[in-house]
This record gives C-alpha cells, sequence and structure tokens, in this order.
C-alpha cells in the first residue's frame, strides 16, 4: 500500500511539474521574441570536420571532412521547440605512402542524406541568437578505394567503389552574429565526429 501511494504522488508530482513547464513555455511563446530558428527560417552551413576513420588501415593522412547543410523550418510550437528538415552533402579522403617504395592508397568518401532536426526554442527570452539542437539523418555513403600495388604505373592503379546506406544522430549548436550571419558546431556521426562552420540565414 505504501509503494503505492509512493507512486500516486510521484506520478501527481510529475503531471504538475509537466503543467507548470508547459505553463511557462507558453508564456514565453507568446512573449513576441522571435526565436533563433523558428517556422520558415532557411540556413545554409558550410563546416570542416575531424573524426571518422572507416577502417583505413596503415597510418594514412586523413584530410578534414569538408561539405554543406541546409536546414529549413517547417513546424513551430512542437514542445518547447520547432522541427526543421534539410539535407547534407560531404566529402572526405586520406592517402598512404609506402615508405620504402612507390606504392599508394587512396581513400575517398561522399555523403548524401537527409537530416531532420529539432531546435530548442524555449531559451528565446533569454538569448534569441543562441540556437541548440539535435537531429537524425539517413542517406547515401559512397566509397571509392584506389591504390598501385598491383600496378606500378600510377596512371592506372587498382580501383574499387562501392555505395552504403547510413543512418547516424548529431547535437549542435548555433550561435547568430546577426540576422544573416552565424557560426555552428556539432558532435554526431556521418562524415565526421566533430564538424565546426559558419552558417548563413536567409
Amino acid at each position: 500500500m505504501k509503494k503505492t501511494i509512493q507512486r500516486i504522488t510521484a506520478l501527481t508530482l510529475a503531471a504538475v511539474l509537466l503543467s507548470i513547464t508547459g505553463f511557462a513555455a507558453k508564456k514565453k511563446s507568446d512573449s513576441g521574441v522571435k526565436p533563433a530558428f523558428d517556422k520558415g527560417s532557411k540556413t545554409i552551413g558550410i563546416f570542416a570536420g575531424l573524426g571518422m576513420s572507416y577502417g583505413y588501415y596503415g597510418s594514412p593522412v586523413q584530410l578534414p571532412a569538408l561539405g554543406i547543410i541546409y536546414d529549413q523550418g517547417i513546424v513551430a510550437n512542437v514542445g518547447p521547440g520547432t522541427i526543421g528538415i534539410g539535407g547534407i552533402l560531404a566529402y572526405k579522403g586520406a592517402s598512404y605512402k609506402y615508405p620504402n617504395g612507390g606504392y599508394k592508397a587512396t581513400w575517398t568518401n561522399y555523403i548524401i542524406a537527409v537530416r531532420g532536426t529539432y531546435h530548442l526554442t524555449i531559451l528565446k527570452d533569454k538569448n534569441n541568437k543562441f540556437d541548440p539542437y539535435a537531429g537524425v539523418m539517413a542517406g547515401v555513403r559512397i566509397y571509392q578505394y584506389e591504390d598501385t600495388y598491383y600496378n606500378t604505373l600510377p596512371v592506372n592503379p587498382y580501383s574499387y567503389g562501392s555505395a552504403y546506406m547510413i543512418t547516424g544522430a548529431f547535437v549542435g549548436a548555433k550561435y547568430n552574429f546577426s540576422k544573416n550571419f552565424g557560426a555552428f558546431a556539432e558532435f554526431g556521426y556521418d562524415i565526421s565526429n566533430l564538424r565546426i562552420g559558419l552558417n548563413f540565414n536567409f
């Protein structure tokens, strides 16, 4: 009986807290302050990223991942945030040269994917330039591998390519220095683990 009462009490408190939070969120949404990311917002970001080796062998020289992302707000006031949809197009390369000879291997990866995001807007009254968000992605990784192990002529290397379905998740934050310009950082799993970049809003 005691445990039942405790559970009922805990559920009641949880319901009260959710009601208070919902009321606070509604008060904030009625304040007239426009959030950093809202329905109709459009953002293009360019970035450089680190991490994600894709199983390269040896000790290859890995170039930073480079890419472009797009995000557009489609539904506002979903809880304390806004839902966005967009995509990512990115590249990452690596190369390895054998120390005692001319053997060389190169890896190239491209990612083309759709991204869905959820932007937390409940903090807009305190700072409407700050845009924290999280999201998921799904798409294709196009992989290309080349080496000169079986052919001493670099102009005619062994080549192999394939494509894989991929999924990933990420968290990030954007800060707008002005209405149309800002910077962002993300951590997750797609073409890199960590990326930083500049965003342009329109």
